[in-house]
């Protein structure tokens, strides 16, 4: 007999004792109830009165309101389920995958249609299966359960004995033999109507005939154990049953360095899912005590990676498995109305270190108010210890250290970097400075105690500010000396230096190359000081010839490449008279 329903009977034989020793003190109990209840609808005299009254007692149903209980009133297949709980004391079940495509995990109904799955009907089609919650539970339903409640599922009968129905045919074909039990039993029975015997599988339950069934089923019962006791004893180990509450069998093993758990296939209708149970302290760890990594519906899925890919769920050891530290693993076997833990295995876990130790950095750019921002993922380990903002000309995989740095950000909570050139690069392969229109290759790179873990990689332009470090401009004078005019200038340190042209106008107060000409040639990047001699030709200009007692403006402007750098300009007054 199975444990579940041994314990049922058990208590309802207990009750019963009680009852038929004490029927004074049962029927005052019986009124007490009444006259708690005060329902204007079911008074003593009714006929399901007594058996109405003993399902409120157990609380497997409730009024419709204060003073009202509707024993006429329709059952649906949804309160039909939350009945078979609440009588059978099943737990309520909530998996993660639902059962039936009409019933969500957020309906009232979802714990009760899944923890009583067993005992009821669904309909299957094309597209999957479903429950009908809202439709009225029916005669046929009610034989169903009670079958299987009882434990009569896999008895013989002979279902011609549904021929004395004139009504048969209206059975659905899958669940005959279902009723036929029913009627063989005595637990359901036909009635006449309009003349004929029938047994009217379609017809409506109402509130007062499935209290009536009910009761009378499991009293019913209570007098088979008190007579026949073997005729209601089932091994569960009992190989030969399709409800056998099969024990799993685990075993672990490493497959192409990965551990792998693995057990045997669950046949019983009535299993739910299996659950992988991981413990730090406990050897016998099982569901729900000590939580679960996996959840698994298919019930020919008979394996599972141990491999901190997914996160445990309410453990004694945090949320991933840590590398060098021994485990006890095991499978739960949970169905409908009980869990069954299998063996258990140790495992010295040598895998993938916890992820969230080390999350890989996810990088983006975007144009922000003019300047280059990235932006990315806020970190949250314990083993942080900086993002490492990473560019690189050249290569399209940049990380640090291998391609510099430009920031070292210590806050977790600090996600995004300016790119604005106010710090030079280190360690680079451009320079220290970004150069405006140029392309480069951005990412992040997290550090952590014991490892760098870099980030994606975003391509983009700098179109900020260049940097005065990597484009000095010229600082500029203009001295007579000898009775001569004399332009100079600093000299730039930076490598990308090619050329100087001093720039010479007559209107411009701000004259720069190439916009304004340019006086002789290119000087090259030692020279810091030229001698202007009117001889010698002004390109470009918007004057023919320096006159004396004009002023003019003068300048020095920088080629670094393609890019112009001009210096300050001064104003002078020209008095050499050539």
């Amino acid at each position: 007999m199975k444990n579940g329903t041994k314990r049922l009977i058990s208590l309802i034989v207990c009750l019963m004792l009680l009852v038929s020793m004490s029927a004074p003190v049962f029927a005052k109990n019986i009124n007490s109830l009444f006259n708690s209840k005060g329902f204007k609808d079911v008074k003593p005299g009714h006929w399901a009165y007594e058996d109405i009254m003993w399902m409120l007692e157990k609380k497997i149903i409730d009024g419709k309101s204060k003073d009202i209980f509707e024993p006429n009133g329709t059952v649906t297949r949804a309160e039909f389920a939350k009945m078979m709980v609440n009588t059978l004391q099943l737990k309520q079940y909530k998996p993660d995958t639902p059962s039936f495509l009409d019933v969500k995990k957020t309906a009232w109904e979802y714990p009760f249609v899944e923890a009583a799955k067993a005992y009821l009907t669904g309909f299957r089609t094309a597209s999957g299966d479903y429950f009908k919650p809202k439709q009225a539970a029916v005669r046929e339903d009610m034989a169903v359960a009670l079958v299987k409640a009882l434990g009569y599922q896999n008895d013989t009968v002979n279902e011609s004995i549904l021929n004395t129905f004139a009504d048969a045919a209206q059975i659905s074909p899958n669940l005959k033999k279902y009723v036929a039990l029913s009627v063989k039993h005595g637990l359901i029975q036909g009635y006449t109507k309009d003349g004929r015997t029938v047994f009217d599988p379609q017809g409506n339950l109402t509130r007062a005939q499935s209290a009536t069934l009910l009761r009378k089923a499991f009293v019913q019962n209570e007098e088979k154990v008190t007579y026949n006791e073997d005729k209601v004893t089932y091994d569960d180990n009992n190989s030969g049953s399709s409800n056998t509450y099969t024990k799993p069998v685990v075993s672990i093993s490493t497959e192409n360095n990965i551990p792998v758990l693995r057990w045997n296939k669950i046949t019983s209708d009535k299993f739910r899912e299996y659950r992988v149970v991981i413990s730090k302290g406990d050897n016998t760890p099982e569901y729900p005590a000590n939580g679960y990594l996996y959840s698994i519906t298919d019930r020919d899925r008979t394996y599972a990676l141990i491999n901190n890919s997914q996160k445990y769920n309410q453990g004694d050891f945090g949320s991933y498995l840590t590398k060098g530290e021994t485990y006890y693993i095991s499978v739960t076997a949970v169905y409908t109305d009980r869990t069954v833990a299998g063996n258990t295995v140790r495992l010295k876990y040598n895998g993938a270190e916890n992820p969230e130790l080390s999350v890989i950095p996810i990088v983006t750019a975007a144009e922000e108010n003019g300047k280059l921002v990235l932006r990315w993922n806020s970190i949250d380990s314990s083993e942080f210890v900086a993002y490492r903002v990473v560019a690189s000309r050249n290569d399209d995989t940049p990380s640090y250290p291998d391609n510099g740095y430009l920031y070292t950000i210590t806050d977790r909570n600090k996600n995004y970097a300016v790119i604005d050139n106010l710090t030079a690069y280190s360690n680079g392969d451009f320079g220290g400075y970004f150069i405006k229109g140029e392309q480069y290759y951005f990412s992040i790179t997290a550090e952590y105690k014991d490892r760098k873990v870099p980030g994606n990689v975003v391509k983009a332009r700098y179109n900020g500010q260049d940097s005065e470090v990597l484009f000095p401009a010229p600082r500029v004078s203009a001295v007579y000396e000898n009775g001569k005019l004399v332009v100079k200038w600093n000299k730039s340190d930076s490598s990308l230096l090619t050329e100087y042209r001093v720039v010479i106008s007559e209107k411009d107060q701000n004259p720069e190359y190439p916009a304004n000409g340019y006086y002789e040639k290119a000087f090259d990047a030692d020279t810091t000081s030229v001698e202007i001699d009117t001889e010698r030709p002004y390109s470009n200009g918007d004057f023919s010839k320096l006159t004396y007692g004009t002023e003019y403006y003068i300048s020095v402007t920088a080629v670094y490449g393609s890019k112009y750098v001009p210096g300050n300009a001064v104003k002078i007054l020209y008095l050499i008279d050539e």
